[in-house]
């Protein structure tokens, strides 16, 4: 067999001409990579903008499930509850005597902060009040009675979306994301 090895030049590649070691990528190469960026671009673009959503969607609801629970704890206790706001959030305190406490026993009652991005406003019985006053902080009244302070709660974030939380005085509540409506009666 005579069979002939190719040569090899001192860098050990084949002799072909002075760009034999220069291979890039081909074109279809680069157009994968480029798709593949871009689909990687805009799950993260999605996923983003629905945790801002998210956040204020998961914060109306806890608000509107807290104010149910406390209407339904202040009647079967027979004592007397209040959703007071602050600069920073929100707690559930409750009449000892003459003074409004915190409620301490109950860990679903405890201090909240609200995140850093969401907008609040409030309107008790018909007058809109300052949330984040820390001097006369406004309360939502949730009575032993089964009554409520008649208000209207809108929480929002940057990107415009809104909810509204409404409590009658008879103590139903409504939350309502720009035009939609769930109605819960307790």
């Amino acid at each position: 067999m005579n069979a002939r090895l190719p040569s090899r030049t001192s860098t050990g590649l084949h002799s072909r001409g002075p760009l034999a070691a220069c291979r890039g990528f081909t074109l279809l190469e680069l157009l994968v990579v480029i798709l593949i960026i871009g689909i990687i671009v805009s799950f993260a673009s999605l996923s983003v903008g629905q945790h801002a959503s998210r956040i204020l969607q998961d914060e109306a609801e806890r608000i509107h499930s807290l104010l149910r629970l406390a209407g339904e704890e202040s009647v079967l206790q027979g004592r007397e509850l209040a959703l007071q706001f602050n600069p920073e959030g929100y707690l559930f305190v409750t009449l000892d005597g003459a003074d409004w406490v915190p409620v301490e026993e109950d860990r679903l009652f405890r201090e909240r902060e609200l995140p850093p991005d969401l907008e609040l406003s409030l309107t008790l019985e018909g007058v809109e009040v300052d949330p984040h006053d820390s001097e006369n902080p406004p309360r939502i009244f949730v009575l032993s009675s089964g009554e409520m302070t008649p208000f209207v709660l809108e929480l929002g974030n940057l990107e415009g979306e809104v909810y509204t939380l409404q409590g009658e005085f008879t103590g139903k509540l409504t939350l309502a994301r720009t035009g939609e409506a769930d109605d819960d009666n307790w």
